[in-house]
Protein backbone atom coordinates (compact mmCIF):
# COMPACT_ATOMS: atom_id res chain seq x y z
CA UNK A 1 0.00 0.00 0.00
CA UNK A 2 2.82 2.39 0.97
CA UNK A 3 4.59 1.86 -2.25
CA UNK A 4 0.95 2.76 -4.50
CA UNK A 5 1.03 6.00 -2.04
CA UNK A 6 4.37 6.86 -2.81
CA UNK A 7 3.53 6.48 -6.69
CA UNK A 8 0.50 8.23 -6.19
CA UNK A 9 2.61 11.51 -4.83
CA UNK A 10 5.17 11.31 -7.06
CA UNK A 11 2.56 11.44 -10.05
CA UNK A 12 0.66 14.34 -8.34
CA UNK A 13 4.47 15.99 -8.00
CA UNK A 14 5.09 16.02 -11.50
CA UNK A 15 1.71 17.25 -12.59
CA UNK A 16 2.23 19.97 -10.39
CA UNK A 17 5.58 20.54 -11.97
CA UNK A 18 4.71 20.65 -15.21
CA UNK A 19 1.36 23.14 -14.65
CA UNK A 20 3.68 25.30 -12.97
CA UNK A 21 6.22 24.95 -16.10
CA UNK A 22 2.74 26.06 -18.05
CA UNK A 23 2.14 28.72 -16.39
CA UNK A 24 5.48 30.76 -17.31
CA UNK A 25 6.12 29.62 -20.61
CA UNK A 26 3.20 30.57 -22.52
CA UNK A 27 2.60 28.08 -25.55
CA UNK A 28 4.06 30.26 -28.34
CA UNK A 29 7.01 30.91 -26.71
CA UNK A 30 8.79 28.41 -29.69
CA UNK A 31 6.90 30.75 -32.38
CA UNK A 32 9.68 33.48 -34.23
CA UNK A 33 9.20 37.07 -35.66
CA UNK A 34 9.88 35.93 -39.26
CA UNK A 35 6.51 33.25 -38.91
CA UNK A 36 4.51 36.66 -37.19
CA UNK A 37 5.75 38.26 -40.61
CA UNK A 38 3.81 35.30 -42.43
CA UNK A 39 1.25 35.86 -40.19
CA UNK A 40 0.43 38.87 -40.62
CA UNK A 41 0.85 38.39 -43.92
CA UNK A 42 -1.77 35.96 -44.27
CA UNK A 43 -3.78 38.41 -42.43
CA UNK A 44 -4.01 41.06 -44.89
CA UNK A 45 -0.95 43.06 -43.00
CA UNK A 46 1.93 43.64 -45.62
CA UNK A 47 4.99 44.27 -43.38
CA UNK A 48 7.12 46.39 -45.45
CA UNK A 49 10.36 46.78 -43.00
CA UNK A 50 11.93 45.02 -39.91
CA UNK A 51 14.10 46.45 -37.95
CA UNK A 52 15.95 45.49 -35.02
CA UNK A 53 15.24 47.02 -31.53
CA UNK A 54 17.50 47.23 -27.79
CA UNK A 55 16.03 44.88 -25.78
CA UNK A 56 18.06 46.05 -22.56
CA UNK A 57 15.54 48.97 -22.59
CA UNK A 58 12.48 46.50 -22.09
CA UNK A 59 14.23 43.80 -20.57
CA UNK A 60 13.38 41.95 -23.80
CA UNK A 61 14.67 38.59 -24.62
CA UNK A 62 14.19 40.05 -28.65
CA UNK A 63 12.31 43.04 -30.25
CA UNK A 64 11.84 44.25 -33.67
CA UNK A 65 9.92 47.06 -35.25
CA UNK A 66 7.57 46.06 -38.32
CA UNK A 67 7.10 48.86 -40.58
CA UNK A 68 2.91 48.94 -41.77
CA UNK A 69 2.23 51.73 -43.95
CA UNK A 70 4.01 55.08 -42.77
CA UNK A 71 4.20 53.46 -39.14
CA UNK A 72 5.78 51.07 -37.00
CA UNK A 73 4.96 48.87 -34.34
CA UNK A 74 7.37 47.35 -31.33
CA UNK A 75 7.11 43.68 -30.81
CA UNK A 76 8.79 42.48 -28.00
CA UNK A 77 9.57 38.82 -27.11
CA UNK A 78 9.90 37.79 -23.53
CA UNK A 79 11.66 34.61 -21.93
CA UNK A 80 9.62 33.86 -18.71
CA UNK A 81 12.13 31.72 -17.18
CA UNK A 82 14.46 34.81 -16.96
CA UNK A 83 14.10 36.51 -13.46
CA UNK A 84 14.43 39.88 -14.72
CA UNK A 85 12.24 39.03 -18.01
CA UNK A 86 9.50 37.79 -16.05
CA UNK A 87 9.06 40.54 -13.77
CA UNK A 88 9.18 42.67 -16.95
CA UNK A 89 6.56 40.72 -18.59
CA UNK A 90 4.59 40.53 -15.03
CA UNK A 91 4.19 44.58 -15.17
CA UNK A 92 3.28 44.79 -18.32
CA UNK A 93 0.61 41.54 -17.45
CA UNK A 94 -0.49 43.91 -14.52
CA UNK A 95 -0.42 47.65 -15.76
CA UNK A 96 -1.26 47.39 -19.59
CA UNK A 97 1.52 49.39 -20.20
CA UNK A 98 5.77 48.89 -20.79
CA UNK A 99 8.10 51.38 -19.89
CA UNK A 100 10.86 52.13 -22.16
CA UNK A 101 13.48 55.09 -20.64
CA UNK A 102 10.70 56.52 -18.72
CA UNK A 103 8.43 56.81 -21.62
CA UNK A 104 4.78 55.06 -21.24
CA UNK A 105 3.65 52.71 -23.92
CA UNK A 106 0.50 51.12 -24.26
CA UNK A 107 0.96 47.64 -24.51
CA UNK A 108 -0.79 44.53 -26.12
CA UNK A 109 0.38 40.73 -24.70
CA UNK A 110 -0.48 37.40 -26.41
CA UNK A 111 1.73 34.70 -24.91
CA UNK A 112 5.80 35.83 -24.69
CA UNK A 113 5.02 38.54 -27.01
CA UNK A 114 3.90 42.14 -26.38
CA UNK A 115 3.28 45.12 -28.69
CA UNK A 116 3.86 48.51 -28.58
CA UNK A 117 2.71 51.22 -30.64
CA UNK A 118 -0.14 49.66 -32.24
CA UNK A 119 -3.05 51.86 -30.73
CA UNK A 120 -2.24 55.18 -32.76
CA UNK A 121 -2.09 53.35 -35.88
CA UNK A 122 -4.12 53.64 -38.80
CA UNK A 123 -4.70 49.83 -38.73
CA UNK A 124 -5.07 49.37 -35.28
CA UNK A 125 -7.97 47.23 -35.52
CA UNK A 126 -6.41 44.76 -38.25
CA UNK A 127 -3.46 44.73 -36.60
CA UNK A 128 -4.28 44.07 -32.54
CA UNK A 129 -6.64 41.24 -34.27
CA UNK A 130 -4.16 39.75 -36.03
CA UNK A 131 -1.35 39.85 -33.37
CA UNK A 132 -4.05 38.36 -31.02
CA UNK A 133 -4.59 35.29 -33.73
CA UNK A 134 -0.66 34.18 -33.33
Amino acid sequence: MRKYLNLVLCALAALSLSALTACFTPGNYEKTFPELVEHFARNGIKVSAVTGLVTNLAQAESAFAFRIGDREVGIYKYNLERKKQLHRYRLVEDSGVLYINGKKFKALRNGCFVMIDYDTHPEQEKIVKAFESF
